[in-house]
């Protein structure tokens, strides 16, 4: 079996490195064959080595000189002093080797800019973007961007679309993919100029199969696999989204535990409820891939516990497997 290697910034996101380690050892239960390095510093490793014993057993250790905080400038994590941080040292191992991913929870835009400098971007690509899976009703949606690129061209939005096109036909081979631009309206006139230059473009793309414009309220309900929007819009339907499927599921648990009525009918139905809870609940779909950069970088998102970091490595992996990196290169220099 060929041997798969996962980088872990131990130091991103709101509950590490507990999350991390925690997503690091339900992953090993499934794919015990894996190995990890992990990169931290000298006294986290003395504090955390005996609790999670199995999986610094079963890991590189990668010593790092500092970190990256939350607030961090990329232009300040680019300097010589955090050259050696635990992030940086996470991205910078993935270069010439194809066998390696990298997942952090920490600065998305610290994160970008290592893997700008230190991967670069694929040929024929100016920007990279950040692409992850939502759920819907009829199947998983791929969006982009998420937060990398606030103002985009629509050069860059027509790149984002031949890449999450090719990212889906990869994750799901057996689907015609069907891609779509986020807009305020579904009809022509609709949009800015960004928007309508966007989508002439689009429209005589033959690598795509691009259907027209989607609306907000129409996420969660399209036949289409792929949206693509702007770093700034696509970061705001994605908290949103996140914040709205929070809301409903606080609010039906609370109504289902109100009165005895209620909790004796939560009983009989805690199976359907804890189905529905499952089907959107964000954990289940973490984890965003910086598409255009020569490497599998995952970002987790900050809050994950450690059953979403799980899922944000298990998605890594399947990246990896599907030589997803080599097949987005073929089709973005055709």
């Amino acid at each position: 079996m060929e041997k798969y290697v996962i980088n872990l910034d131990l130091h991103g996101g709101d509950f590490a490195p507990n999350s991390v380690l925690e997503g690091a050892s339900i992953t090993l239960s499934k794919y015990p064959a894996i190995h990890f390095k992990l990169h931290s510093t000298k006294e986290l490793k003395e504090q955390f080595s005996n609790k999670f014993s199995k999986i610094f057993h079963k890991s590189d250790w990668v010593e790092s000189n500092n970190i990256i905080s939350p607030d961090m400038k990329p232009s300040e994590a680019l300097k010589k002093d955090y050259r050696k941080s635990s992030m940086s040292n996470a991205i910078s191992d993935l270069k010439n080797n194809d066998n390696e991913i990298t997942i952090s929870a920490g600065n998305t835009g610290a994160m970008m800019a290592y893997a700008t400098v230190y991967l670069r971007t694929i040929e024929n690509i100016s920007r990279p973007a950040i692409a992850s899976l939502f759920p819907s009703k009829n199947h998983p949606v791929c969006f982009l961007d998420l937060g990398a690129n606030s103002d985009c061209t629509a050069e860059n939005l027509l790149d984002f679309a031949i890449m999450g096109s090719t990212y889906y036909q990869v994750l799901y081979p057996d689907i015609k993919c069907k891609v779509a631009l986020l807009n305020i309206g579904s009809e022509e006139i609709k949009g800015n100029n960004l928007i309508q230059q966007t989508h002439d473009l689009l429209k005589n793309e033959n690598r795509i199969n691009y259907q027209g414009f989607v609306e907000a309220n129409e996420i969660t309900n399209t036949a289409n696999h792929v949206i693509v929007t702007d770093g700034f819009s696509g970061n705001i339907a994605l908290k949103t989204a996140e914040g709205v499927s929070k809301f409903i599921t606080d609010s039906l648990k609370k109504s289902l535990t109100s009165s005895v009525y209620s909790k004796a009918l939560s009983f009989l139905l805690k199976n359907k409820f804890q189905d529905f809870k499952n089907s959107i609940d964000p954990r289940n779909f973490n984890g965003g891939i910086f598409i255009g950069v020569n490497g599998i970088v995952i970002k987790s998102h900050g809050n994950a516990d450690g059953h979403a970091f799980a899922n944000a490595i298990e998605f890594g992996l399947k990246c990896l497997k599907s030589n997803l990196l080599n097949k987005i290169k073929s089709n973005v220099s055709s």
